[in-house]
């Protein structure tokens, strides 16, 4: 390195000084470590995400939406308590979104540790009067799920409850409809 120096030196006619060794030194670190094992890092952990094998299809995760319906016909509905399952196995509830009727607009209580045995218990209620409460059929709640499957999803909702703005039972029919992906 030396004689290099002085080669340039004369073809350029111009004296070429070395830097002092702790010129040298500080050069060779950046923020304290060393420059090689910077750079050994980087090429390592670049290494290993180009060797990462590309996810099979059956891997990804795909979501989708569950919209439940509770239908009380010409009865006001106050309250409502329903049993929502993925019969196969091969989903997870991620959340829980409310319905359409402003009254139910917020998201709906649920268990969270039936959540995550792919069952969701949810209930909602309001102290609205009879004129503000939905009838017929109301979108009451959407479960969104993650599933690693490529196999149709399998539903089972129950009505576990409803009623109206007395408290009384009222009969209802509970039903579901998976959203179409978009």
């Amino acid at each position: 390195m030396k004689r290099l120096a002085q080669v340039w030196g004369f073809i350029t006619g111009q004296p070429v000084a070395r830097p002092r060794s702790s010129e040298r030194a500080r050069l060779s670190r950046i923020g304290g470590v060393p420059l090689h094992m910077l750079l050994a890092l980087v090429f390592g952990l670049a290494a290993e995400l180009l060797a990462q094998e590309p996810a099979n299809e059956q891997d990804r995760n795909r979501f989708c939406a569950v919209a439940i319906f509770v239908d009380s016909g010409s009865t006001p509905l106050a309250a409502y308590q329903v049993q929502f399952a993925v019969t196969n196995g091969t989903a997870k509830v991620i959340g829980i979104e409310g319905g359409d009727a402003p009254v139910f607009r917020q998201p709906p209580f649920y268990d969270p540790k039936a959540i995550q045995n792919e069952v969701a218990i949810i209930a909602s209620f309001s102290t609205a009067a009879s004129a503000e409460l939905p009838t017929g059929k109301t979108r009451v709640a959407t479960v969104h799920l993650r599933t690693t499957s490529t196999e149709p999803l399998q539903f089972e909702l129950k009505l576990q409850t409803a009623a109206d703005a007395q408290g009384n039972k009222i009969a209802c029919l509970a039903s579901f409809e998976q959203r179409k992906s978009q």
